[in-house]
């Protein structure tokens, strides 16, 4: 028997089935009142650039699927007790953000998205059309999660759920179902609110008309009351523990100025952001950490995101020895691999620099000859930094022959 729509509980209990235990549904609309916020967001300069480029289209779901009924949003957990656990090994090792720390998120979420469609098929009786959207789509994640309940966005940008604070993973399903809340009625699109990145976020003055499903494994299946928009109250602990200044007001980032950017960004890292990289060699998890609202219990059970201390802490020698194959095999299945060894390189470079780590020397002084422009003043920044006895004149003999204007400023040091 073919039917034409599905309750928001038994979506929801279909999610915890195929390992996505936050999940709420909103009818699939035009979130209009968000493009303000995007059009300043691209206008003041803001964007990193490896966001979608046409603010009107992130947030129209209808460009991406005309045939959309529903949006269905998840929040993956990716806090794991294995992770809570895990201490930094000994050596010169950096570290990296918690996100990718298990497996590459965007095919763990694409997984459990496509698993869901194909039990939404089974429910009513035919082959749903849908569409996965993680991260990489058009679709401004964070707005239709805040639609669909499953959290606020902080003074840090980041989507706050009340069960695992900002730890989560983004994704959302379209599909061709209506979706109605669990007595019957049919959802309408919620009223507008400021969604994100609005410099005084307004509270949501009337409850979401499509109810959503909040569940975690070890929580009975429930319906969540919509939350507040707004739940920082006078905290800025975000703004003013950012080790780059990158959040420049509440709820306003400069995306090109954070350090998950910058350690994803390719070429010369800018110089007034390597020291305050410290030992990062990917991302960056501060605003994160010191937001009390990530201070909760709940952690994630899930083999799949569960850390290895190579992905975690990075050894920083062996990611300047090892060869693009080897890096392949220790980091092809994380979320950080897609940028390749160089940009690895170049960030280990400059976080051994500030470890002033002695012991790097003869890792580090061969990259003054790198065929990459990057890796040769990276190498000679850091070997300043280190000041050990004898590399400023191996910086010296490679400025001699160095052509590249921007590695012969990074050199110029030997020769002062």
């Amino acid at each position: 028997m073919t039917i034409t729509r599905l309750s928001a509980q038994e979506v929801g209990a279909m999610g915890v089935d195929v390992g996505l235990p936050l999940l709420g549904c909103a009818p699939a609309h035009v979130f209009a009142e968000v493009l303000p916020v995007l059009t300043r967001y691209y206008t003041e300069g803001r964007a990193s650039g490896f966001e979608h480029p046409v603010a009107h289209e992130r947030v129209d779901p209808f460009t991406i699927f005309p045939q959309a009924r529903t949006m269905i949003a998840v929040a993956l957990p990716y806090r794991t007790a294995a992770g809570q656990a895990m201490e930094r090994p000994a050596g010169a090792r950096g570290f990296s953000s918690r996100y990718m720390w298990g497996e590459d998120y965007h095919r763990v979420l694409r997984d459990r998205l496509n698993a869901l469609s194909v039990r939404l098929s089974e429910a009513v009786g035919r082959n749903v059309a849908s569409v996965v959207c993680v991260d990489t789509s058009p679709l401004l994640d964070r707005a239709v999660a805040v639609l669909a309940g499953l959290g606020w966005i902080g003074k840090n940008t980041c989507l706050i759920t009340s069960t695992h604070g900002s730890w989560v993973f983004l994704g959302a399903l379209l599909v061709d179902v209506d979706v109605v809340a669990s007595d019957g009625t049919a959802a309408a699109p919620p009223a507008p609110a400021a969604l994100v990145g609005a410099s005084a976020p307004a509270r949501s003055a009337a409850p979401l008309t499509c109810l959503t499903p909040l569940m975690a494994p070890s929580v009975a299946l429930s319906v969540m009351a919509p939350l507040a928009l707004d739940q920082c109250g006078d905290c800025t602990l975000c703004l003013t523990a950012c080790p780059t200044g990158a959040l420049r007001e509440p709820y306003i980032l400069d995306s090109a100025s954070c350090l998950s950017y910058i350690t994803q960004a390719s070429g010369h890292m800018p110089a007034e952001y390597r020291k305050p990289l410290g030992r990062r060699v990917w991302g960056c998890d501060t605003c994160q950490t010191v937001c009390p609202k990530n201070h909760v219990s709940l952690l994630a059970a899930d083999p799949r995101l569960d850390p290895d201390e190579d992905t975690s802490y990075p050894d920083l020698m062996a990611i300047l020895t090892m060869s693009n194959r080897a890096f392949m095999r220790r980091f092809g299945k994380t979320a950080g691999a897609w940028r390749g060894p160089t940009v690895w390189r170049r960030n280990a470079l400059i976080a051994l620099g500030n470890m002033r780590t002695h012991s790097a020397l003869s890792a580090i002084i061969p990259y003054l000859t790198h065929e990459r422009p990057e890796l040769r003043g990276s190498a000679a920044w850091a070997l300043r930094q280190i000041d050990a006895p004898g590399t400023r004149s191996a910086v010296a003999e490679a400025l001699d022959r160095e052509s590249d204007p921007d590695v012969r400023a990074e050199m110029l040091w030997a020769i002062e």
